[in-house]
């Protein structure tokens, strides 16, 4: 069979700055290559837009081009929720012009498959290898009526046919390797729908600075519950966490290598890398020194960070890594987003990462904009920030609540949620622009006692506009004229001298 996968992301641009283009796509590249290693022919389509952007009637046009040139049997869908309104979009689009079968697949498929049928033909919930591969081999894509797969969803006579969750992989390391044999892919790149070349891949890595993203394992060992990892375990009655052996994870990393010289470090994506033990990042250090030798980033937990394991990756080659506070209040912390980190938990880890100074580049996430924390959870945060040694990158993000994950479901009984279907448009990147959350975003700029200043004088609204003065001078830095920057900056020595 011969099978089309449109793989929708979102491109790095405008106010959403911090969200990096990404067409790493890696639940169609995996699906792609697993297809293909059973004797199907694959294609891939990747349209990435800046935020909340569609495909245009002309890009729409083109889609259904490269639709009729391919001839596909089967279409299928990959995207995340905040892009659901682009993908029923160009579904709409291609079933005015053909009759062909659509399946939508990915997160947002999986927590909401009920709505998506009323868009899609089949849904996938859940992994897709084992569900896509009967069906494909089952010749039954034409007449979904009679299908009788675990995990593929559909409709008959109106109703949804309830079919659960597909089977997961027992053995992650049987997958061939995520698709990049570029000769089938194509993107929407500049407004034109073209044959996805090197030169125009390499745009579209992440920042643009030749970091290849792949993945150690799947699933999460925590269960946070904002995290659409809360509601796979639900979904799957227990831990979902697999992982790959060295071995294969170090030979994809040399064949991405030898296959594209611009790749110059490596984005090891899973939710906790260092979840792995001592001993299996012992293994991976040494292959990993010895045959990829690049820098490279991981992310890793308080509650699984520790000495050991933190040299290992360090004296490999890592020289970025991620970690979540995500909350500085303990309340919030273990009460509703279920983490069981505490701050104290949390500034010992962060001892840890900052002991290495230059060498390694410290990434940190906090969530605000949560409906359950009070005044002093958001100060508590703070207080925990400004803590820390100078020099962290900070990234914050606004709370989105997903359906099927536990703080979804609880805050829909609780009647916190105004609009359940927010997190449909809302892009995560983007907080309010709140005196606390402002004040959160300047701390990795701001010396200690000035932040102790700006909790302690937080009513006073001369310094409300300092604050607001230097938000609007870092935030906007590359875009102020040069003579206005000048201005602002003199207004913010007189400020800093009046504070």
């Amino acid at each position: 069979m011969k099978i089309l996968f449109i793989s929708i992301h979102q491109q790095d641009i405008g106010e959403c700055k911090r969200a990096p283009t990404d067409i790493s796509g890696t639940g169609a590249r995996y699906l792609s290559s697993y297809l293909k290693d059973k004797g199907h022919k694959t294609n891939i389509l990747f349209l990435a837009k800046s935020y909340a952007r569609e495909e245009n009637e002309k890009e729409l046009k083109q889609i259904n081009d490269l639709i009729s040139k391919l001839k596909p049997d089967l279409i299928g869908f990959s995207f995340m929720s905040v892009h659901f309104f682009r993908a029923k979009k160009i579904t709409k689009a291609i079933k005015r012009e053909f009759n062909i079968p659509i399946i939508w697949g990915g997160i947002h498929s999986t927590i909401k498959p009920a709505d998506c049928l009323d868009y899609a033909d089949i849904v996938c919930v859940g992994e897709g290898e084992l569900a896509l591969e009967q069906l494909v081999d089952s010749r039954l894509v034409k007449k979904n009526n009679d299908l009788d797969i675990q995990g593929l969803w559909y409709k008959k006579n109106g109703q949804v046919i309830d079919k659960g969750a597909a089977p997961l992989l027992e053995n992650i390391d049987n997958l061939p390797y995520p698709d990049y044999d570029l000769e089938d892919h194509y993107i929407i790149h500049e407004h034109r729908l073209v044959p996805l070349t090197e030169e125009i891949l390499v745009q579209y890595y992440p920042a643009s600075k030749g970091d290849h993203r792949l993945t150690a394992s799947r699933g999460c060992p925590h269960a946070c519950a904002y995290c659409c990892n809360s509601a796979y375990r639900i979904m799957y009655k227990g831990a979902h966490f697999r992982r790959r052996a060295v071995e294969g994870l170090i030979d994809e990393m040399l064949t991405i290598k030898n296959q594209f010289s611009f790749v110059k470090s490596f984005k090891i994506m899973d939710d906790v890398f260092t979840a792995n033990s001592a001993n299996w990042l012992r293994d991976f250090g040494r292959r990993y020194k010895e045959k990829i030798n690049l820098p490279f980033y991981c992310l890793v937990s308080p509650l699984t960070i520790d000495g050991e394991k933190l040299k290992i990756l360090v004296d490999a080659g890592l020289n970025i890594v991620q970690m979540g506070l995500q909350s500085g209040s303990d309340r919030i912390s273990k009460d509703i987003y279920l983490r069981n980190v505490t701050s104290q938990r949390f500034l010992e880890a962060m001892q840890l990462l900052e002991s290495y100074g230059d060498k390694l580049k410290i990434l940190l996430d906090v969530i605000v904009d949560n409906p359950y924390e009070k005044e002093e959870d958001v100060l508590d945060s703070i207080k925990t920030l400004n803590q820390l040694k100078k020099g962290f990158n900070l990234g914050v993000y606004s709370l989105a609540f997903y359906p099927g994950t536990i703080l979804y479901e609880r805050a829909v009984k609780e009647k916190i949620l105004s609009d359940s279907e927010e997190y449909l448009s809302k892009e995560f990147h983007v907080f309010k622009h709140n005196y606390l959350n402002k004040l959160i975003y300047l701390i990795p700029r701001l010396r200690a006692e000035r932040v102790e200043k700006f909790i302690n004088k937080r009513q006073n609204l001369f310094v409300k506009l300092y604050l607001e003065l230097l938000f609007f001078i870092y935030i906007r830095k590359n875009k102020i004229p040069v003579w206005l920057l000048r201005v602002l900056s003199k207004l913010k020595r007189i400020f800093k001298k009046i504070l």
